[in-house]
């Protein structure tokens, strides 16, 4: 019993808002890619990072920002960390003197291109307990869901 005499009762997820149900979520497939990536040495952030900059070469932290969801002296850290460890360069913006471009040294493509496959991993993880119609509503629901809260 705990201290009002009522026996705890076992969280009912089902019955939480969907906020909780989206974060608990978003959390377990966390840890499970985090798991993923102690052997190679990399965080959540560092693994997400590595791969929008090998899709947008050149990129800056201003654009980093809102993809990876974090704020400015995140992002900077979080580059200081990923330069650190020779995966990325960072170089004078050709056309604003304020602003660096970051990019991939080969260690750091190697290294975003050896881990790319987790995220199929993780979600061949998720299809196995669905449907593949559930799947893809899933899928379209939570882009649906993030459509209503973007800010134009």
């Amino acid at each position: 019993m705990n201290g009002s005499g009522h026996e705890a009762e076992a969280w009912q997820w089902e019955n939480g808002p969907i906020g909780r149900l989206v974060k608990t979520g978003y959390i377990t497939l966390r840890r499970e890619v985090e798991e993923l990536l102690v052997p190679v040495g990399l965080t959540h952030t560092q693994w997400s990072a590595l791969s929008v900059i090998r899709h947008y070469p050149g990129i800056t932290p201003s654009q980093l920002e809102p993809i990876l969801m974090i704020e400015r002296p995140s992002v900077t850290s979080l580059m200081n960390g990923l330069e650190g460890k020779g995966y990325v360069i960072r170089k004078d913006h050709p056309s604003d003197g304020r602003s660096k471009q970051i990019f991939l040294t080969d260690t750091g493509r190697k290294m975003a291109e050896d881990t790319q496959h987790f995220t199929a991993i993780l979600e061949e993880r998720v299809k196995e307990g669905m449907t593949a119609s559930e799947f893809e509503t899933l899928k379209a629901l939570l882009i649906k869901m993030v459509g209503l809260f973007e800010k134009e």
